[in-house]
């Protein structure tokens, strides 16, 4: 019996160690790979975006959509695929859990103040509250890094990026480089 209670031991040892060489990684541990780009718990340096804190749904739908090629990227398209979709879910779970920061940022008055207008005369029906506003598909832009905003709204006026029915697109087509740079501060100067 002795001998039996000591070679079960190790095979407990064994078993043990295959279960957790084949276990999910934690969602912390998959947030961590982020952190390069995204900063520590979402939290980024400009000009990336804040992911801290957008709805999971958003991110669930985001980082999906980068995996297909739904979603135009330079490299988010290359990082999704390395995840599946329980990686996903567990890595918006958790990003939709934190609490957003608005970093301080230098911007110009008269910027802000012409973006304010145009986020007034046609945006405000989307991006509610001066873009605090967000669900599913709407992400926070209030707070958000200007020059992320700015190269955003560029790509969406030159076409660039796509949007399930290109309305973002439609939407910038009638400002100029000096209307989307003043919606950026405004959107920016938002807390």
């Amino acid at each position: 019996m002795k001998s039996s209670l000591l070679w079960s031991i190790p095979l407990v040892l064994v078993l043990f160690q295959i279960h957790t060489a084949h276990a999910q990684p934690s969602h912390r541990m998959l947030a961590d790979a982020c952190a390069g780009c995204h900063g520590p718990r979402g939290q980024s340096a400009s000009p990336m975006p804040i992911i801290a804190g957008l709805p999971e749904a958003y991110l669930e739908q985001t980082m999906r959509d980068y995996k297909t090629g739904k979603r135009p990227s330079t490299i988010m398209g290359r990082v999704a695929r390395g995840y599946d979709d329980a990686e996903i879910d567990a890595l918006a779970a958790f990003f939709a859990s934190e609490v957003w920061i608005s970093p301080p940022q230098e911007l110009d008055p008269k910027q802000v103040k012409a973006g304010k207008r145009i986020h007034r005369d046609g945006c405000s029906s989307c991006h509610k509250d001066n873009g605090r506003f967000q669900n599913d598909t709407t992400p926070r832009l209030a707070g958000q890094w200007k020059d992320y905003l700015q190269i955003v709204l560029e790509e969406y006026w030159l076409w660039e990026r796509r949007m399930p029915h290109l309305f973002m697109s439609i939407a910038v087509s009638e400002l100029d480089e000096e209307d989307l740079k003043a919606l950026a501060s405004f959107y920016a100067s938002q807390r």
